[in-house]
């Protein structure tokens, strides 16, 4: 397997994580309850859907690695 493409999808990991402590420091600054709160909420929710969805790619390669 090519190194380029484990490579990439740590990279997709590393760059959901980052995305993800965005929104939980935005997410901070907002009114508890507020309309904007509620959907950055979901914008979060989404995030660690994804995230975990990249992590799991990159589980897959490294095994795929070890064969």
């Amino acid at each position: 397997m090519d190194e380029r493409l484990l490579d990439a999808a740590a990279e997709d990991v590393s760059e959901g994580e980052k995305r993800r402590a965005d929104q939980i420091r935005l997410i901070s600054g907002l009114t508890r309850g507020s309309d904007t709160e509620v959907c950055a909420r979901r914008v979060l929710a989404e995030i660690e859907r994804t995230l975990t969805i990249a992590r799991t790619h990159r589980a897959i390669m490294l095994s795929l690695m070890d064969r």
